[in-house]
């Protein structure tokens, strides 16, 4: 999912290693579905939305699958309606080193609006890397060293959540955007405990509540382009979602979930 943008400053703790955060890391593959409904509208141009998005992780034991896709239909104020379908799709390898991507988006006709698509690796000796474009094609951008993909990025603010900061800012590159890595800022809300709820795959992981702001780095704005929030478990499972979209905000309710036992040969204990 598009799961980060943010501001910057004050007070920020650095990133965990990321070494550290693997060791620690119990993130799982996973199939959800979310129901998304508006929640507000900060607009007269439009007068409802409903949409719904699956999010599906696949452990392919050297590095993470995932496929997203989303359904997103407004209401706008002269009573028409305009469609948008997405398809997100990537392969991140688990030391962290590649990351392959692919984003569709078509509208009401079926009409392609975005299409990207490439590699990006790190590469430097600072791990810094560089992104290849496919489409659009022959474009190639610098990746800065520190820069994480996102699965990394989830890693990081579970660490931050468990070890009780308050603030994080990664960079991030996701492949949803052809300006290359952006600024995030994560704001850490709140930790909590493994507890019994709705979903007995969830009941042993502790969460996280944070809420992720995305900026473009190239801008001085302190607008950030996207804002979203939610309850991140330890498995990688997110609950609660807040998507901010500026003209109007959607909240996404977790509506089918499947946890499948992982099939990948287990480290062995030192």
């Amino acid at each position: 999912m598009k799961l980060s943008i943010f501001a910057l400053l004050a007070a920020l703790a650095p990133l965990p290693a990321l070494a550290n955060t693997n060791l620690a890391s119990q993130l799982t593959g996973q199939h959800a579905v979310y129901t998304l409904v508006l929640s507000k509208l900060r607009t007269h141009g439009i007068t409802g939305a409903t949409g719904q998005m699956s999010f599906n992780v696949v452990d392919g034991c050297t590095g993470w699958a995932t496929n997203q896709h989303m359904t997103l239909i407004v209401r706008n104020v002269d009573g028409s309606l305009t469609k948008s379908v997405s398809d997100y799709v990537t392969w991140e390898s688990k030391d962290g080193k590649t990351l392959s991507f692919s984003l569709s988006e078509s509208d009401n006709d079926g009409k392609v609006k975005i299409d990207d698509a490439g590699i990006a690796t790190h590469t430097g000796p600072d791990d810094s890397g560089v992104i290849k474009y496919t489409t659009p094609a022959h474009t190639e951008m610098k990746m800065p060293p520190g820069t994480l993909f996102p699965m990394q990025h989830t890693e990081a603010l579970l660490a931050a959540g468990r070890e009780g900061k308050r603030f994080i800012s990664p960079l991030l590159f996701d492949g949803t955007t052809a300006d290359g890595a952006q600024a995030t800022f994560v704001t850490v809300l709140g930790h909590h405990g493994p507890e019994k709820g709705k979903w007995s795959a969830l009941d042993k992981y502790a969460s996280t509540d944070v809420d992720i702001a995305f900026f473009e780095r190239k801008n001085d704005d302190e607008t950030p382009d996207f804002r979203t929030a939610m309850r991140y478990y330890e498995n990688g499972v997110a609950t609660g979602l807040v998507l901010d979209f500026g003209d109007f905000v959607m909240t996404g309710k977790l509506t089918s979930l499947s946890v499948p036992a992982s099939s990948c040969p287990q480290p062995k204990s030192p």
